[in-house]
């Protein structure tokens, strides 16, 4: 198989999932970057995260569940923390949702010298969905809230205003 070959099967795949899920799959160069990297150069990584999300992602569909917050956002720990709930950020994030200390109390979750609740994937997956269901209710979709979710509702919003008001995550870009 070429690249190519795939490409065509992954634009297939990317509009199926269109049918069935409240995101909006677009394949661009980004996109296909990303897919490249995961499935060719970081292979090791993505068996090690394949390996990690039998452990996790029942925790994660549950609580997803409960919040009534669509089963894709699972996936939003991956992208964020590889599946590592020690992980740090050079921003002070930490753990699998990758809490920075604002954000983390904001959401009820104890840090101190002794106590770091961003690094408990149960606490920090009950404020991640918390944080994730507030950022839905601020920008009215999932690809703004999933970018809020990463870069901080600020930069969304100056984003959309740099734009001239344009409201999807490919237009602010």
């Amino acid at each position: 198989y070429t690249w190519q070959d795939n490409d065509d099967l992954v634009k297939q795949r990317l509009s199926k999932l269109n049918n069935t899920t409240p995101f909006e799959f677009v394949y661009n160069d980004v996109i296909k970057s990303y897919i490249r990297l995961y499935a060719i150069n970081k292979k090791s990584t993505t068996a090690r995260m394949i390996g990690l999300s039998q452990m996790y992602f029942p925790l994660f569909e549950e609580h997803l569940a409960k919040n009534d917050l669509p089963d894709e956002l699972k996936y939003l720990a991956v992208v964020e923390s590889a599946l590592h709930a020690k992980a740090k950020s050079h921003a002070a994030a930490v753990g699998l949702w990758q809490f920075i200390p604002s954000t983390g109390k904001l959401y009820g979750l104890k840090i101190n010298s002794h106590l770091d609740e961003r690094s408990d994937p149960y606490k920090a997956t009950q404020a991640a969905c918390k944080y994730l269901k507030s950022l839905y209710n601020i920008f009215g979709n999932w690809e703004l809230a999933l970018a809020a979710y990463n870069s901080g509702p600020g930069t969304v919003n100056r984003a959309i205003r740099l734009s001239g008001g344009k409201r999807t995550y490919w237009e602010i870009y």
